[in-house]
């Protein structure tokens, strides 16, 4: 049977990104995130975060309307529903197809648990969200009306002090200072690293506390027994396309 679902209008006001210009070619990547005057509102069960009548899509900046994506699944559903988490889709309505499911994928999961649409390249006045076929651009001034902000990976991992991190590729170099070229003073594994952030960042690098632990680790003894060394460096946040090297906790690597 088709079922119809209602999604809560939610109001906010936009808090502006400002990148300085030595790191903004490498800051393009982020996420859209509602306004702080709208956080305060929302529960805490509420896991997915676009208004309740979407963001369009173009194909190109300033180009031909692609389609919408909305909150939700689509308006009448047919699929399995009681396999579906109505809180945390979103549908892509298209000008050209029927209207499609989006993957959790495309979104940016936060220590907490919620989800935020993710983008990789800003570009006149728009972001690119997506891939494949569904990829598209939103307009900057329409998530303005909206009420959203964008927020930059760099300013998400800097501003966590305390946060957990790994290397989205399994090895990352922890470095003497925040340059390309600077010396490693180790390579940190995933598997045998606990690498903390420190709050401190400069340009594409943060600094973090480094616990390393033996390889292979002995199950017999205790957790402080098996540290190998303990050691404070720095590590590349994004790379020069504004993709992130990191994840954190509640994120796959």
């Amino acid at each position: 049977m088709c079922k119809r679902l209602h999604f809560p209008v939610f109001g906010v006001f936009l808090l502006t990104l400002t990148l300085s210009p030595a790191i903004a070619q490498f800051n393009q990547g982020g996420y859209i995130a509602p306004g702080d005057s709208l956080m305060k509102f929302i529960t805490d069960n509420h896991r997915i975060f676009l208004p309740e009548d979407g963001f369009n899509l173009f194909d190109v900046p300033n180009g031909n309307f692609k389609g919408k994506i909305l909150p939700g699944p689509p308006l009448y559903f047919d699929g399995p529903y009681l396999e579906i988490d109505t809180m945390l889709t979103s549908t892509f309505v298209g000008i050209t197809n029927e209207p499609k499911l989006l993957s959790t994928d495309y979104y940016f999961n936060t220590i907490s648990e919620q989800y935020y649409l993710a983008f990789d390249q800003l570009q006149d006045n728009y972001l690119r969200v997506f891939s494949d076929n569904y990829r598209g651009w939103i307009s900057l001034d329409e998530i303005k009306a909206k009420g959203y902000e964008i927020i930059s990976w760099m300013k998400f991992y800097g501003a966590t002090k305390g946060m957990l991190i790994h290397p989205r590729e399994k090895l990352a170099p922890i470095l003497v200072g925040p340059k390309p070229n600077a010396a490693i003073i180790e390579t940190a594994d995933e598997l045998y690293s606990e690498i903390t952030l420190l709050g401190k960042c400069q340009g594409i690098f943060c600094m973090v506390n480094v616990v390393q632990y033996r390889n292979p680790y002995d199950p017999t003894k205790t957790k402080e027994q098996n540290i190998l060394k303990k050691y404070r460096g720095w590590i590349q946040i994004i790379d020069a396309e504004g993709k992130p090297l990191v994840a954190h906790i509640a994120q796959e690597g």
